[in-house]
């Protein structure tokens, strides 16, 4: 994980407008980011993580911006999406896992029709189009998703439906800006904006994770909407035109560079190649997203120089982010571990500078918490569980004895 700042900042404790960004990257780079969210929370001190002046989310980003945005911790977070030990909140694989069914029969009731268009074609044009040009109508067939997204919005509306939270833009405290991108004109659309807020918060997320391949597009009012990273990665500048003076930002996605590795997993991962299509599209990916965001960060060093941006985001010889399986429900725990104790690695070892950096915002960076070898995001998470039923049985203590006065307060 590498931590980058920029700016210099206010040079002013009374600041007090802070922003986190969030960008995506996957089911996978969600539970990164409750990881490092959760390292940050417990290291830092004047800053509360759900109470930021402006949050904004890409993809599996939105999805975790959004949720801290409507009053939800990240200690909530984990419960619900790490260790689904959440009563209020149950959720299980198949929120995120459910097959499309129905873009698969769609697409199966529209194979005559395409198999009929794809022998006329052959026919007519037997020597132009040859039988693999012929054959690209059936590429029409092929589902847009792997999954079906809908399970995700509907967890999300109950989840909002709860009391103290809400699923709409304008009741929200804070401000919230979701990012998908029209399919259909390329352009980013920020749910949460003047003209886009009456979308409910749970169907703009959906939106916004929709990732081409893992989940088909999402209609709104008409229009498809499909992952915001299609544009940009971070959406950063969304943040920073709010005012905010101290922006976070949590980047799941780097690309992988085996000359940086340790020897004994360089010999493993040395030839990408050896990944199949897969990993050589995952590089792909990683390098040009990467690219872009580190292009749009310097430009803000101009346009925000005022501001300070601190970017968090595994370190280019990570493998475990690499090569762990997108799709592994079971692999969350050591994913959130990986991202709690990186993080904490990288504040400890730029605690100097960030120490400096903090202050001018009023924020304290606790070094003590950072150096205790026994944290684990796991220790810490049933930590919080014990605490939470001391404080049940408290209260139902309370309730018990505040109704037997009343009986007695009656019979006197």
């Amino acid at each position: 994980m590498a931590v980058s700042t920029t700016g210099d900042g206010p040079g002013k404790n009374s600041s007090r407008r802070f922003g986190l960004a969030l960008a995506g990257g996957g089911p996978l780079g969600g539970i990164y980011e409750i990881g490092v969210l959760a390292a940050l929370d417990e290291a830092l001190e004047g800053i509360d993580l759900h109470e930021m002046e402006a949050y904004v989310g890409v993809s599996a980003g939105a999805l975790i911006a959004g949720n801290l945005a409507n009053g939800f911790s990240t200690d909530q977070l984990a419960r619900i999406f790490i260790s689904a030990d959440s009563r209020e909140h149950p959720i299980g694989r198949w929120v995120f896992h459910t097959p499309a069914w129905r873009e698969y029969l769609r697409r199966i009731g529209a194979l005559p029709a395409a198999a009929t268009a794809t022998v006329f074609d052959f026919l007519r044009h037997p020597i132009d189009k040859g039988i693999f040009g012929a054959f690209s109508n059936l590429t029409r067939m092929i589902p847009t998703g792997i999954f079906d997204n809908k399970p995700v919005e509907r967890f999300l509306a109950d989840l909002y439906r709860t009391r103290g939270h809400t699923n709409d833009f304008r009741k929200l405290k804070r401000k919230l800006y979701v990012v998908a991108a029209d399919l259909d004109t390329g352009e980013s659309v920020r749910f949460g904006a003047p003209g886009h807020d009456h979308i409910p918060i749970s169907k703009a997320i959906q939106a916004s994770i929709a990732l081409p391949i893992l989940y088909p597009p999402v209609e709104i009012e008409g229009r498809y909407f499909v992952d915001g990273a299609l544009k940009r990665t971070l959406h950063a500048s969304v943040a920073l035109e709010q005012d905010v003076d101290l922006l976070l930002c949590i980047n799941p996605i780097v690309p992988y560079d085996a000359n940086l590795a340790e020897d004994n997993r360089r010999k493993k991962h040395d030839k990408l190649t050896d990944g199949g299509l897969p990993v050589v599209l995952s590089q792909t990916f990683r390098s040009i997203i990467h690219s872009r965001m580190n292009v749009g960060l310097k430009a803000y060093e101009s346009t925000y120089g005022d501001r300070d941006i601190v970017l968090f985001e595994p370190d280019r010889e990570d493998s475990r982010m690499f090569f762990a399986n997108l799709f592994s429900y079971s692999n969350r725990r050591r994913v959130c571990e990986h991202g709690y104790q990186t993080t904490r690695r990288d504040l400890l070892n730029n605690f100097e500078n960030l120490e400096n950096l903090f202050a001018r915002h009023g924020i304290r960076l606790r070094k003590g918490v950072l150096e205790d070898p026994e944290r684990h995001f796991d220790t810490n998470l049933q930590v919080s569980a014990e605490a939470r039923e001391r404080g049940r049985y408290k209260n139902e203590l309370t309730n018990r004895l505040s109704d037997t006065l009343d009986r007695l307060r009656q019979k006197v």
